[in-house]
């Protein structure tokens, strides 16, 4: 049996969606927004209960993509509302799945295990190994060098390289793991 669906041809605002949000934006006023917004209510759940999986989530999405679409300043002009609003409901939906997911992470022993091994710079180092491991030094980068060093023969913590060297924390916790990476395969060759 197919649905008979009535549109209020009589209370239909006589603007476009893209006309009606423009106006929204320049007005600020929530029910210019809502007249829109209403419009394409029935997708935007579609949309949330397609991500989302649970009706009670998916309401709660739907009015939080609303409110989302108050505080958003778009930074060009849209020219088509309903592929606007898909694209954002999608969005806000697989963002708060991702939020969900990052809580559920579970560690498995062989993480807890590789986690615990230590590198052989970490260690106390004999005379052998001390010479192995200078002749390495060199065979570094300059930046995994200068990390390495600050981080290993001055003992300064990532904040204090980082500003030292004037980079930012990821590229100064990333200098080092390469040079240490760099460093056991050069000794582990020398072996």
């Amino acid at each position: 049996m197919k649905k008979t669906i009535f549109i209020d041809l009589a209370n239909a605002p006589k603007q476009s969606d893209e006309e009606l949000y423009n106006s929204y934006l320049e007005q600020q006023d929530r029910e210019v927004l809502g007249l829109v917004f209403r419009k394409y209510m029935s997708l935007v759940f579609g949309v949330c209960m397609k991500h989302l999986r649970e009706k009670n989530a998916a309401q709660d999405a739907t009015m939080e993509i609303f409110e989302r679409l108050v505080e958003h300043k778009p930074t060009s002009e849209i020219k088509k509302f309903k592929a606007f609003l898909y694209v954002l409901s999608t969005k806000h939906c697989l963002m708060k799945l991702r939020g969900e997911r990052s809580s559920e992470i579970v560690l498995s022993e062989t993480d807890m295990e590789s986690a615990m091994q230590t590198h052989l710079i970490d260690n106390q180092l004999d005379d052998k190994q001390e010479q192995e491991l200078q002749k390495c030094l060199k065979n570094l980068k300059d930046l995994q060098k200068d990390c390495m060093t600050e981080f290993y023969g001055k003992k300064k913590s990532y904040l204090e390289i980082s500003h030292d060297l004037k980079l930012n924390l990821m590229a100064v916790k990333s200098n080092i793991q390469d040079g240490k990476r760099t460093l056991k395969l050069c000794i582990e060759s020398a072996k």
